[in-house]
């Protein structure tokens, strides 16, 4: 047997006990206790206690806590994967610093250990490896997943952004799509090129560009076909991402300053951006050698020490 206690008179009137105990015996009779609904209410760590309790119980025993067992994780995890490595110190330093936010008295274990020397990501689609790679996407079966590829290299739209656009984001009449969720929390307005507008009038208009089954209601990311699609065009080490940083790559190519190619892709800082100054040698070569052209032409030579 269980009490439960409904209010108090005169704050409820009879017939709003007679009410609340109606509906309380109706759970009963339906195998909800609401006694124990109660009871495990109470049960419920915070978001703090947990804190608490995985320090006492977890972390302290086994010695994560301090900076000296943290830093041998960051060594043992970085002699596989040192970029991993370096998320795994970012991820504790910011457990640690909002701890700290809720009154939390300990020390930032992470403080002062160095992160590993990351080398950034440059790959993107070559001039020699277009033409297969657009022969292999040819051959791909499915409407969707062409689509998809197409529009991320053509605009240079992350991935996840790309998937879950609505078609209430896209403007056909200015050729512009608005991202309004973008990595660095501020929205994108992306140009949308006449080749991308023809796709998009390609498709049926729905709640999202790519609708899929899914619990989110649009595709989810097309893993396997991708990896197919590489190996059709013979490509290696290259991702769904490498797509929108071929983008850049080729505006650089074709000599676009490094604050418009930050601009289209929606780089937040002028360091994310910096990566596109070396991808391809060939602005380099052409303003070398149009210098060099001209100091010579300026002596009268065509060749140094020449008479």
């Amino acid at each position: 047997m269980a009490w439960i206690k409904l209010g108090t008179f005169p704050d409820m009137t009879v017939e709003q006990v007679r009410n609340q105990a109606a509906t309380k015996l109706a759970e009963y009779a339906a195998g909800n206790s609401p006694a124990k609904v109660k009871r495990a209410e109470k049960q419920k760590l915070t978001l703090g206690q947990a804190f608490d309790q995985y320090m006492k119980m977890y972390a302290g025993p086994r010695g994560i806590k301090t900076a000296n067992d943290l830093r041998a994780m960051h060594a043992s995890i970085a002699t596989t994967t040192p970029v991993l490595a370096n998320r795994v110190i970012e991820l504790v330093s910011s457990i640690y610093n909002r701890a700290k936010e809720w009154s939390y008295p300990g020390t930032n274990p992470a403080t002062d250990i160095t992160p590993f020397k990351e080398i950034e990501r440059d790959r993107f689609i070559r001039h020699d490896e277009l033409p297969r790679f657009f022969r292999a996407l040819e051959a791909d079966t499915s409407v969707d997943f062409k689509h998809f590829v197409l529009l991320s290299l053509l605009t240079g739209v992350r991935r996840g952004n790309v998937l879950a656009t609505r078609w209430e984001e896209i403007n056909l009449e200015m050729n512009l799509w608005r991202v309004p969720d973008t990595k660095n929390g501020d929205p994108l307005n992306v140009p949308v090129v006449p080749e991308a507008v023809e796709i998009l009038k390609e498709r049926k208009p729905q709640d999202f560009i790519f609708v899929g089954e899914s619990v989110t209601g649009h595709i989810s990311p097309p893993k396997e076909r991708w990896r197919k699609l590489l190996e059709r065009a013979e490509l290696e080490d290259f991702t769904t991402h490498d797509l929108r940083r071929s983008l850049g790559s080729w505006q650089a190519i074709g000599g676009a300053s490094l604050a418009v190619i930050g601009k289209s892709l929606g780089h937040k800082s002028a360091d994310a951006t910096m990566i596109y100054a070396r991808l391809s040698i060939d602005p380099v070569r052409q303003s070398v050698t149009s210098a060099t052209s001209a100091m010579l032409a300026a002596t009268g030579h065509q060749h140094p020490g020449g008479q």
